[in-house]
């Protein structure tokens, strides 16, 4: 087989138009054309004007069944036994690579879309497709007419031929060059049975920070992979899914003072294992299990680490296992996102710093948790930021190589209204972390705060590439591409998000906000109404109801919202922002203002981006708007 591979690239070399000839007539296949592009499913190969497309196997393959029904509607379940046949796949999987295959065709004439999503049913390929038959004895016409992208192809294919036999080899890896996007997937238990939960999505989340401080390795972050943590699921779909070359799959037991831990680095293309391991050990070297991991990871990768990076992929933050184990159930809790779980993650963080003062990672986990509370509403801001700030302080103090810590502190300072000072902080911790998407994410929001919209944009976008299925992120995208006006960029950032979980309760919020600001209220209601069962009447998005009732005319149902905020507040607290959002829907100015007073007194994070939200506009020649902005020093940011 080498030998006659060897006498097609030296005829392709010697005399590459008359081997060409030879080739396509001696094949038996089809080309597919479909404006700019050629599809080779049987070398599986996209081309688009003679360049190669990356694409993930599962994309390719879905392409090719899309292409050769053009035309036709193709349901879920249809495509779903087609390209993962003998596989249980959720319809998740298949809108993710529907997704990702729409980014990599980008789009047609006048923004059109090559693939049609048909709502509940499926998908459809509307692009004219040409199909190109070439059977043996071709004619030579028809392969003239075609010459110039078909020798593209073969060309592309000779070259990589001439890196397979020529380039030496050493092990898998670096034949087709070393994988740089990972995942590492939730550890399963052992024994289905006996789980710890905290303990199997722990050791997951601190592999992936020692991880992302690599800066050639890029990491899916804990949000992403958090999903697959059910037992059963085939982790070569979930490393498709998530769009990586390579997976860690785990399990891992624990029986009284023992630990048992097993490892495989898998290529997400064909399931070949990369390394393997086993560790039985008492659970006191629990951290020396996940140096060796990480170091093997590090090793069968062939990354060359820089000696700060080394440093970070065995950097223990704590040598007590009290303290770590405490520490693990407070990130486990405050993940669920419920007033309950971030208050008993609030409680084992705490423990975890009595246990070990110097724990910077659990101060910075307090500190983030408390922000949380502020974030959802479930106490004045003002309280919960206090304590955030004294625990970000500490933990920065305590390690300030942590990018954990930096990123907590640049949380407190953008609550202080220090926006010199926050953006020091995001930019340290994005140094110090170069592959987590956490803190480009938040820094995002802080260029989208202070009027840096385009910043904002691309940094909300290099987020979204180290985490392209992370639900949050892609709402975040959707919220900065609200707030900077580009309402048709922020639906289609909201439709990607729907399609890959339609049960995501906060992009409703922005699909809402979206539609009554084109004025169109019906379908702002029922994206609005969506959001409320999803989010359990969050009061958030009352005020966005009340609001919409109130620009939309519907005078008393506004005010029936606001009675019903009211009420809320007699039994919790209910941010005076969501108020203040319903009385500038009824033109109400000096009422709204009068809530802004209260929502500035209470420091309430939303109204930072107040000069931005399209629901204040008409308040915006008044000048109290103008003093609030000077107030929390927003007039001093200009616009880039």
């Amino acid at each position: 087989m080498r030998r006659a591979r060897a006498v097609v690239v030296r005829g392709l070399i010697e005399s590459p138009q008359k081997t060409l000839r030879t080739l396509i007539v001696r094949t038996d296949r089809h080309l597919y054309e479909f404006v700019s592009f050629l599809l080779d499913p049987a070398e599986r190969r996209l081309l688009r004007k003679g360049e190669p497309v990356a694409l993930t196997p599962k994309c390719f393959d879905l392409l090719v069944v899309l292409v050769e029904n053009s035309g036709h509607l193709l349901e879920k379940s249809d495509l779903i036994e087609r390209v993962w046949p003998d596989q249980f796949v959720e319809e998740g999987s298949l809108s993710f690579n529907v997704s990702e295959l729409r980014k990599a065709l980008g789009e047609g004439e006048n923004g059109a879309q090559y693939i049609e999503t048909v709502r509940k049913k499926g998908f459809r390929f509307v692009a004219p497709v040409h199909e190109i038959p070439v059977p043996s004895g071709l004619r030579a016409p028809l392969v003239s007419r075609r010459l110039p992208m078909i020798f593209a192809i073969v060309v592309v294919a000779a070259l990589a031929w001439f890196a397979y036999v020529r380039w030496p080899r050493r092990n898998v890896a670096a034949v087709e060059g070393p994988p740089r996007t990972i995942a590492v997937l939730p550890f399963k238990p052992l024994v289905a049975n006996v789980r710890d939960e905290p303990l199997e999505i722990g050791i997951c989340h601190a592999l992936i920070m020692r991880l992302a401080t690599v800066e050639q390795l890029v990491v899916r972050p804990t949000s992403s992979v958090v999903a697959y943590n059910k037992i059963g699921q085939d982790p070569l779909a979930a490393g498709r899914e998530l769009g990586v070359d390579a997976l860690l799959d785990g399990h891992i037991q624990r029986s009284q003072d023992k630990i048992r831990v097993t490892a495989q680095l898998l290529r997400t293309r064909d399931g070949k294992p990369l390394w393997s391991g086993e560790f039985n050990e008492p659970f006191t070297d629990i951290f020396a299990v996940e140096d060796s991991i990480s170091q093997k990871i590090v090793e069968t990768l062939h990354l060359k680490l820089t000696t700060d990076e080394q440093r970070r992929v065995t950097k223990h933050s704590t040598e007590n296992i009290e303290a770590y184990e405490l520490y693990l159930k407070g990130g486990y809790f405050r993940e669920k996102r419920t007033r309950d779980g971030v208050a008993k993650s609030i409680e084992y963080f705490r423990e975890a710093t009595i246990k070990d003062p110097r724990y910077a990672l659990a101060f910075a986990g307090l500190s983030e948790s408390y922000a949380v509370f502020a974030i959802r509403g479930d106490m004045p801001p003002k309280d919960s930021y206090e304590k955030s700030k004294a625990a970000a302080i500490r933990a920065v103090e305590i390690d300030a190589s942590s990018a954990e810590a930096h990123t907590a502190l640049a949380n407190v300072k953008s609550y202080e209204w220090d926006w010199p000072g926050a953006e020091r902080e995001f930019k340290r911790a994005i140094e110090l972390s170069a592959n987590d998407p956490v803190p480009n994410q938040q820094y995002a929001s802080y260029l989208m705060v202070v009027g840096r919209h385009q910043e904002a944009i691309s940094e909300i976008t290099r987020a979204q590439r180290l985490a392209p299925v992370s639900l949050t992120t892609n709402v975040q995208a959707a919220r900065i591409l609200y707030f900077a006006g580009q309402y048709a960029e922020a639906m289609a950032q909201c439709r990607k998000t729907i399609d890959m979980d339609p049960d995501f309760g906060g992009v409703y919020i922005f699909v809402g906000r979206i539609q009554a600001q084109k004025g169109l209220y019906r379908e702002a209601l029922a994206a609005l109404d969506r959001a409320r069962i999803l989010l359990r009447n969050n009061p958030e998005i009352l005020g966005l109801i009340g609001y919409t009732y109130a620009v939309s005319g519907r005078t008393a149902e506004a005010k029936q919202m606001l009675d019903e905020l009211h009420r809320i507040s007699a039994e919790r607290y209910v941010s005076p922002y969501h108020i203040a959002i319903i009385h500038a829907g009824l033109g109400e100015r000096d009422a709204t203002f009068h809530w802004l007073e209260k929502a500035y007194d209470d420091r309430e994070g939303r109204l930072t981006i107040l000069r931005f939200a399209p629901e204040f506009s008409a308040l915006r020649s008044d000048p109290r708007f103008i003093t609030l902005l000077q107030r929390m020093r927003l007039m001093e940011t200009g616009t880039h």
